[in-house]
């Protein structure tokens, strides 16, 4: 009789063990489960929302397939487009129907305005008057503006257009309009400042492919509100200058 009291109790305590072990093995599973991401929908929910942008500037913005195809190879399914011919200032901008029309089409959720590099010193008038014109259309088509800080070009220091001196016409004018500033100038002087020899832009200050990067990168900073650190798109460079730059970039306000 006690013989069988205690089997029964050993095939009880048995069933509770393998009981017990089950329960663990199903929360691990679980809890593996919660813990194992597919790595497209990681990937998917890392990226930046997309964003629809319009650059409006000139060469600085359209050299080397444009600031605009880097800025959309960096923050994939955003849609960017430029209007950026040689030499443009923002006031021939505010008299080309082209600019005044892609702006009032009201397809654009932000506007970025980068002004002739010697302007913003030389003709600082002008640089705000048609700036503030812009904005208001920009607004008014329900977008809103970047201003996008050139760098200082080495033709023209002798004249003042520094980066100081550009620094703070950009940051002057864009507290006037309550408008970002993309401080592409100031990634600039910083990158030069620890790598003299780095080759950025020519001696009118047109950028190189390693210019139009770091410019991209700064604007994909202000733009969508993350360090660029780690973006993966690389335009024939290097990986070091690129992981280079974008550390730049992600230091820079």
């Amino acid at each position: 009789m006690m013989a069988d009291i205690k089997n029964r109790r050993k095939r009880d305590l048995g069933k509770k063990i393998v009981f017990f072990l089950l329960i663990l093995c199903l929360e691990n599973a679980v809890t593996s489960c919660a813990y194992r991401e597919d790595p497209v929908k990681a990937k998917a929910a890392n990226a930046p929302r997309p964003r629809r942008i319009l650059l409006l500037g000139n060469s600085y913005v359209d050299f080397n397939g444009g600031i605009d195809l880097v800025l959309r190879e960096m923050a994939p399914n955003s849609v960017t487009s430029r209007i950026a011919p040689g030499g443009y200032t923002l006031k021939r901008h505010w008299s080309d129907p082209n600019t005044l029309n892609a702006i009032r089409a009201g397809a654009w959720e932000i506007v970025v305005l980068q002004e002739q590099s010697q302007t913003p010193v030389s003709y600082q008038s002008d640089f705000f008057a048609y700036a503030k014109e812009l904005d208001a259309e920009i607004k008014k088509a329900g977008a809103e503006t970047v201003l996008f800080m050139t760098w200082e070009r080495p033709d023209s220091i002798k004249f003042g257009v520094t980066t100081e001196n550009l620094a703070h016409a950009y940051r002057t004018l864009g507290q006037q309009l309550g408008a970002k500033v993309a401080p592409a100038g100031i990634a600039f002087s910083r990158a030069l400042r620890e790598r003299p020899n780095l080759h950025l832009y020519s001696q009118d200050g047109h950028p190189t492919v390693a210019g139009t990067y770091l410019a991209a990168s700064v604007l994909y900073r202000t733009i969508f509100g993350r360090s660029p650190a780690g973006n993966s798109y690389s335009p024939r460079i290097s990986d070091e200058e690129k992981n280079f730059l974008q550390g730049i970039a992600a230091q820079t306000d």
